[in-house]
């Protein structure tokens, strides 16, 4: 790297570093706002601090595109309304060099917040969930309150409660056979022994059978079920909470089990397309600073930015869930806003060159 890319890497650089500074300060404060009536005797201030500094580190993965477009734009419009941008180009220094230049440290930063939200967030953000369903209990003892149904083994099961040793607490077996049901299954807890066994604890098994119903009380019943606790955590956490290798674990059960992926799918995706998303607005970024915001002033960049950002961020979202209710591949949805921008940026930067 020349000494000139270093100083147009820098540029970029702290301009992103500032608007991604700023990002994270507005959503802090505006999430205090919005969070300061859940207040109480066990959900404390302090609490609430706690959980939205955890979960800031996802929220800077989630705004690193959009603070991506406005930081080159922030940066290399400083550069071009002070003539340097003009002086290089005079110089023989073609756009494209400008914007390889410009988009190391961003590709340097988005590799960054793939780790982030691979190995930093999901732990972040179910620390932070915890904490919230702990707020109206004396004892921090469960990890999952009211209540999941899960579909495992062609049985349908349904669990109250579990612990953070993954111990179950109060469940439902319902075991289908064809059109009927052949029997309902109820446990006060369930502990895991290993591989697919369980053990559970304080059974009552009504079977139904075609001219009688029979129940019959258990000590302890043994389960063998493919659902581990692992599966069972999974199941309990919002998709965006998840990093790649979670959320691709947890498809892999859904489509063993024959149920829909499509929501995991979805956000796999859009965290695994985060960084080439990055790059795409940075070229958009690029082609509008050699092109109409040539002569703009910092706010009306700043503004530009924030309108493109909106834009694509909402196009990912509509597209996204667009092929969540179509029923088409979730990568597709994700992958048409982020191709429209690299279109757009390279066609744009060819005419400008």
């Amino acid at each position: 790297m020349t000494r000139i890319d270093r100083y147009i890497g820098n540029s970029v650089l702290w301009a992103f570093l500032i608007v991604a500074v700023v990002l994270l300060g507005l959503d802090f404060a505006l999430t205090f706002i919005e969070q300061i009536k859940k207040v109480n005797d066990n959900y404390t201030i302090q609490s609430l601090l706690q959980v939205i500094l955890y979960r800031l580190p996802g929220k800077l993965a989630e705004y690193i595109p959009i603070a991506s477009l406005i930081g080159t734009l922030m940066g290399l419009g400083t550069l071009a309304a002070t003539s340097e941008l003009t002086v290089m180009r005079a110089a023989g220094m073609p756009i494209w060099r400008i914007g390889f230049a410009a988009c190391q440290p961003i590709l340097l930063v988005s590799l960054l917040g793939m780790g982030i939200s691979e190995f930093v967030s999901p732990i972040a953000e179910q620390k932070a969930t915890l904490i919230e369903k702990f707020k109206d209990q004396e004892s921090g003892t469960f990890s999952l309150t009211g209540g999941v149904w899960l579909k495992a083994d062609n049985n349908f099961v349904y669990i109250d409660a579990a612990d953070d040793t993954g111990k179950l607490y109060n469940l439902q077996i319902f075991s289908p056979e064809g059109q009927k049901l052949k029997y309902i299954r109820t446990a006060s807890t369930a502990e895991h022994v290993q591989g697919t066994q369980w053990q559970l604890n304080n059974v009552t098994e009504t079977r139904f059978h075609e001219d009688r119903i029979e129940k019959i009380n258990m000590d302890r019943a043994n389960w063998d079920v493919s659902i581990t606790p692992e599966h069972l955590f999974l199941a309990t956490q919002e998709p965006d909470s998840l990093s790649l290798s979670q959320l691709q674990n947890y498809q892999s059960y859904l489509k063993e089990q024959k149920l829909d992926s499509a929501r995991y799918e979805l956000e796999f995706w859009i965290t695994a397309l985060r960084p080439v998303a990055s790059l795409a607005l940075v070229l958009v970024a690029l082609s509008s600073v050699f092109g109409p915001l040539r002569s703009s002033t910092m706010g009306s960049r700043i503004f530009t930015g924030v309108i493109i950002g909106l834009a694509f961020q909402n196009a990912l979202n509509l597209f996204g869930r667009m092929s969540v209710a179509v029923n088409f591949p979730p990568v597709i949805g994700v992958s048409i806003p982020i191709i429209i921008c690299l279109l757009a940026g390279i066609i744009l930067i060819r005419r400008r060159g």
